[in-house]
């Protein structure tokens, strides 16, 4: 069984995407990481100097014999189009 997920965007938005996330099928191992993940954005930092966005990149994969995962969450800046 395996999963990936991408969401990018303000931290609100990132939220609702995970949140809002089909499972793929997989109710234990991307649950545990959907969990995690949204525990780790909820105590993301908001206040100045923090940047107002983030990227999350998640993937796993388990079988009988092996489990593996993998989450990138990278902070990252959305503010106006620059001329």
């Amino acid at each position: 069984m395996s999963f990936t997920l991408r969401a990018e965007g303000l931290l609100a938005d990132v939220v609702e995407q995970v949140t809002a996330a089909d499972n793929q099928g997989d109710e234990t191992q991307f649950e545990a990481v959907r969990a995690f993940v949204l525990a780790e954005l909820e105590a993301w930092p908001t206040e100045p100097p923090a940047l107002n966005g983030v990227l999350v990149e998640l993937a796993g994969h388990h079988d009988s014999s092996n489990r593996n995962v993998t989450v990138v969450m990278r902070p990252m800046y959305f503010g106006p189009p620059e001329d």
